[in-house]
């Protein structure tokens, strides 16, 4: 039975991701998930890159999911295998265009213009826009 339900879990994540391997679902990183957080000095937690905005630490793409609202994440958790949150280490005090949001998980996420930022698991190298477009959903940021 529980061989049946991870069965079940497995296909449904690779179903709702459009992927057709685990490591489609997840990349090359094993946990599922981008724990980068922003740098706790007064330094950006993004920057620009290749016309892009990516994180300051690692250079990844940053992308926005069209199904979000304003200031709320509607990526679950299966959809934060492939889609992790770009987390922030506190709430922020910080005003415009960069902001966090709290998470229904009461993790805080960056988000630009009230659109929470996430990461793309098959993104593996900085620069990669291995996500932009999927599934009609999925948009890296452009650089200003």
């Amino acid at each position: 039975m529980k061989a049946l339900l991870l069965t079940a879990l497995v296909a449904g994540s690779m179903a709702f991701t459009g992927c057709t391997t685990l490591k489609n679902v997840a990349g090359e990183d094993t946990t599922g998930t981008h724990d980068v957080h922003s740098m706790q000095n007064n330094s950006s937690p993004v920057t620009k890159m290749n016309g892009v905005l990516v994180d300051s630490t690692n250079h990844m793409t940053l992308y926005t999911y069209d199904k979000d609202d304003l200031n709320k994440s509607n990526c679950g958790k299966v959809c934060l295998v492939a889609w992790p949150a770009f987390l922030a280490p506190k709430a922020s005090m910080t005003k415009g265009q960069l902001t966090t949001i709290k998470r229904d998980d009461d993790q805080y996420q960056w988000a630009m213009n009230g659109k929470p930022l996430y990461f793309y698991a098959n993104d593996t190298k900085p620069g990669d826009k291995n996500g932009d477009g999927k599934f009609g959903a999925w948009d890296v940021i452009k650089a200003q």
